[in-house]
């Protein structure tokens, strides 16, 4: 996960920096020391990629034990991700921070790591499952690689993620291991999830649409609502073999942020022959990096050049592999 900022009190929680990848190797097991050792193994892995070199999983924190965050928007708009003023959100859990839920709907979401902050190897992090464990590693450390919106951004450190994890898992543990099985089919599901929330959140957009201009009444509307987001546990059901337990409108918005261009990201992974360092090689030359945006109107703007730019290269890879168009421009966008 990209941070939005950076949060002063966040960092007051790292231990100082040092040279030496984790700083103090200190661990209650035998397992959790193999874990440690690992995220060296794994950031060796980042070199051969072409990843540059990031300061986050340096140390293992007792003090820090994972982020949390809370969301929050209205019970009848639904944010275009978790870049939209109308998803607001801040540091704290459940335990923490209330808000009132009969005005908003709120997500809690707590994680093992985040980038932009020099993250450690948390108490989370160090218990997570091992396919877990390798995946946010080489999602995180993808965020210190580009700049662009979190709509991009996210996507792209999935695809780069997981397909990273299995490359390093493959040589690791091998290919028949449960590790690899596992993270194989997590990535196949991250597809078919991206799809799902795809569709609710379309769906759900043109209800609350149709709210605004009055064409809805806020009773129908919140029945209306209530169906699709049952109607949308059931599918997530059908992938995960659970349902969330927060379902509603600030947790589609956080979700979409990572599922509206994974669909397109993924076909481009696939198109390269499922090469890695070509999709890496098509991501990093991504337009706009570093380009801010002052609204959602900018923010859609952006995001439609880049996914022009891959719509691009993906029609071109078939023709002429690693062929690529130039950037689209758009020239309302400044930095």
């Amino acid at each position: 996960m990209k941070k939005l900022i950076v949060i002063f009190i966040v960092l007051l929680l790292l231990p100082s920096a040092g040279s030496d990848l984790i700083n103090p190797p200190v661990a209650s097991d035998e397992e959790q020391v193999r874990r440690l050792e690992l995220v060296g193994k794994i950031k060796a892995f980042e070199k051969t990629l072409g990843f540059k070199e990031t300061e986050n999983f340096r140390y293992y924190s007792e003090k820090t034990e994972a982020f949390d965050y809370h969301y929050f928007t209205s019970r009848t708009a639904l944010p275009y991700s978790f870049e939209d003023p109308l998803l607001q959100w801040g540091v704290g859990s459940s335990e923490s921070v209330s808000i009132d839920r009969k005005k908003y709907d709120v997500f809690y979401y707590s994680v093992e790591a985040v980038a932009g902050v020099k993250t450690p190897v948390t108490g989370s992090l160090l218990k997570a499952p091992l396919p877990r464990f390798i995946h946010v590693i080489f999602h995180e450390d993808w965020h210190e690689q580009i700049d662009l919106p979190n709509g991009i951004e996210e996507p792209a450190a999935e695809v780069v993620g997981y397909g990273a994890a299995l490359l390093f898992a493959g040589e690791e543990f091998g290919r028949d291991s449960e590790v690899y099985r596992t993270l194989e089919a997590e990535y196949q599901d991250k597809l078919k999830e991206s799809k799902i929330y795809g569709n609710y959140h379309q769906l759900l957009d043109t209800l609350y649409t149709s709210f605004k201009s009055g064409e809805v009444l806020e009773a129908q509307t919140l029945s209306r609502k209530a169906d699709l987001l049952a109607s949308l546990g059931d599918d997530l059901e059908q992938v995960w073999g659970g349902r969330p337990d927060q379902l509603n409108n600030a947790y589609l918005a956080f979700q979409i942020t990572y599922s509206r261009h994974f669909p397109l990201m993924y076909e481009l992974y696939l198109a390269t022959g499922s090469d890695l360092a070509k999709t890496i090689e098509i991501f990093l030359a991504m337009p706009h990096k570093g380009v801010k945006f002052k609204d959602v109107a900018e923010l859609k703007g952006l995001e439609g050049d880049i996914t022009g730019y891959l719509e691009g290269v993906l029609r071109q890879q078939s023709r002429s592999p690693m062929s690529y168009p130039a950037h689209p421009i758009n020239l309302s966008l400044t930095r």
